[in-house]
């Protein structure tokens, strides 16, 4: 892809029934999805030639007591 925007529309448009939410802040992407289609979205992300997200760099976890839904998953990867 050529920039994030580019980027962004495309796994809007592939993705559209397994993603909430995606924004561009601070020249990343953010993709918000629900657990059960992690998998698919991370297949997608890895194997379409127009993402080519190679390289899983960090998964980390966040707590937030206050939530029905306390933790939630964060996971970085590298474009190549």
């Amino acid at each position: 892809m050529n920039n994030l925007n580019s980027l962004e529309k495309k796994i809007n448009s592939e993705l559209a029934t397994k993603v909430k939410s995606t924004k561009i802040n601070h020249n990343h992407i953010y993709i918000n999805i629900e657990n059960e289609n992690l998998l698919e979205v991370i297949l997608f992300l890895k194997n379409n030639n127009q993402t080519k997200f190679k390289q899983l760099i960090d998964i980390t976890a966040v707590d937030y007591p206050e939530n029905e839904k306390r933790f939630f998953l964060f996971s970085h990867y590298f474009l190549v």
